[in-house]
């Protein structure tokens, strides 16, 4: 196993968020809810994962934002993960997007395909309005799993004002650089490359670098960003991710941002990212310092 962790100048007031957890007794609701988008000219529906004793009292509560992968929808972390059962140790609402195989990515060349606006402002602002958030940074975080884990730290690197915690777990950072590698656009489908190019562009543009993890990274102001939790498994079959994962931790150490980086045994799947959800939400408690 492989774990390392920076925390830089962030615990200094991490440990001062009013992030506000504790053990709930009872069962957690999980609400389908959906939203009209403008940026996607359509009908888009996602989960609202409710913390035990929600409708008797009038709290407010802390927000996580879980993307899922390529393939997937906004029913898989409920479905195909123990979240709903880990969601019970919290008072934190959790909400789970669909962003199809749009990368969290506004695409400059397809009509109705601005997802990363989508998120930031649209299902943000909606999930504020209808549900009783703390609508603070630091009462905010987001994570998700391979193009999802992707999508989590653009967002993290973008817009630092809105997330204290990034997740990403096994993420797909590999593009849109990887397009400019043949030995990496081999592994996909012409199918999944037609898209990505349809996404991100054919070449490396300033929209292209706008969507680059490793370009965000070195311009980003070290001391402004939220915390990065990354993971990966040592089995991963998409061999970049390991390697890329390392490379990205390598750059957030250099420019002074905190984060961990764990390397465990495990593949790209969701046993994997089941324990990994399962560590996260334990680490966004022990960072607030509100565990119970």
């Amino acid at each position: 196993m492989i774990k390392y962790i920076y925390l830089g100048e962030y615990m200094n007031y991490l440990m001062t968020i009013l992030f506000l957890f504790q053990t709930a007794a009872a069962q957690v609701t999980v609400v389908e809810d959906s939203l009209v988008s403008k940026s996607l000219n359509t009908v888009s529906k996602f989960y609202v994962i409710l913390p035990e004793g929600y409708k008797k009292h009038q709290d407010r509560y802390p927000v996580l934002y879980l993307l899922h992968g390529l393939g997937g929808d906004y029913t898989n972390w409920v479905k195909l993960t123990n979240i709903v059962r880990y969601a019970k140790e919290y008072r934190m609402i959790i909400v789970t997007p669909d962003a199809g195989n749009g990368w969290y990515t506004n695409s400059p060349f397809v009509q109705n395909a601005q997802y990363e606006d989508y998120i930031i402002t649209e299902m943000i602002p909606t999930v504020e309005k209808r549900y009783r958030t703390i609508q603070t940074k630091f009462h905010r975080a987001i994570a998700g799993l391979s193009m999802g884990g992707y999508g989590a730290i653009k967002f993290g690197l973008k817009y630092p004002g809105k997330f204290f915690f990034i997740g990403g777990f096994s993420p797909s950072i590999q593009f849109p650089g990887g397009l400019e590698d043949s030995a990496i656009t081999a592994r996909w489908s012409r199918t999944a490359t037609l898209n990505l190019r349809e996404l991100f562009g054919q070449n490396r543009t300033d929209s292209w670098n706008e969507n680059d993890i490793f370009f965000l990274t070195e311009r980003s102001n070290g001391k402004s960003l939220p915390y990065f939790y990354l993971s990966v498994g040592s089995q991963d079959g998409i061999s970049e991710i390991i390697g890329l994962t390392h490379d990205l931790a390598a750059s957030l150490r250099k420019k002074g941002i905190s984060f961990e980086m764990h390397e465990s045994a495990g593949s790209h799947d969701w046993k994997f990212w089941d324990q990994e959800i399962k560590t996260a939400l334990q680490r966004i408690a022990e960072l607030s310092g509100k565990r119970h």
